[in-house]
């Protein structure tokens, strides 16, 4: 009986030597969960929009014999643009547009290519200015039918509106639902750098006191733009 209470505290204290021992035992594996990959999201900078237009024409008129008198005419019309943003602070547009509903005496088409600054001032407003070069022919009819025709400077202002959000945004670039994104380019999902839908309201002075007869010519848009 005593041989076999020897040998069994022999076997449990080869075996506590064993693990306490510094053996060759492997210590247990943890396994890792794998940290997710940032995929890259092709943002496109592209944008177009369509709308409408108020415009507001004037121009002394000269009939021989009386003095001159000032005409003033509003009419109303369509405008298309399209754009691309370099990031979120510039970009360039083109826009084109024609006014000759409800028309007195004057009609007014214009094509324009602008260097477009704007300033993100929320998540979905935009601030910006249109500075270019611009083609302005205007149709008139005072006393005689004639055309006025002005290449040069144009100018305006105005405020776009995103209809989605930053978390929008990505989520309309994931492939799958547990991407997680990283944008190509300067991308911070604030202002008009939306992936669908937004709109648009701003003032263009078309010209201003151009030609023999003083003409004025400037407009008010407004429409929905569509970002790729």
């Amino acid at each position: 009986m005593k041989t076999i209470i020897k040998t069994a505290a022999l076997t449990t204290l080869l075996s506590i030597t064993t693990v306490y021992g510094g053996g060759d035992i492997a210590p247990p594996v943890v396994p890792v969960a794998p940290v997710p990959v940032a995929e890259p999201a092709d943002t496109n900078p592209f944008y177009v929009g369509i709308g409408v237009l108020w415009a507001g024409v004037s121009r002394d008129c000269v009939t021989p014999g009386c003095p001159v008198v000032r005409l003033k005419d509003s009419t109303w019309g369509g405008i298309i643009r399209a754009g691309y943003d370099f990031n979120q602070y510039i970009g360039i547009e083109g826009r084109a547009l024609k006014a000759t509903l409800d028309s007195d005496w004057a009609e007014t088409t214009h094509y324009g290519i602008f260097l477009k600054p704007f300033v993100p001032v929320s998540e979905r407003v935009n601030i910006y200015g249109l500075l270019g070069y611009g083609h302005t022919e205007i149709k008139t009819d005072c006393a005689i039918q004639d055309k006025f025709t002005h290449n040069g400077f144009s100018w305006g202002i105005g405020l776009e509106y995103d209809f989605s959000d930053k978390d929008d945004d990505y989520e309309n670039h994931k492939k799958n639902e547990d991407d997680v994104l990283e944008f190509d380019r300067p991308f911070d999902g604030h202002g008009d750098q939306e992936t669908r839908w937004g709109m648009w309201i701003d003032y263009q002075n078309l010209l201003h006191n151009e030609g023999p007869d003083n003409y004025k010519a400037n407009i008010v848009s407004f429409g929905i733009t569509y970002d790729f």
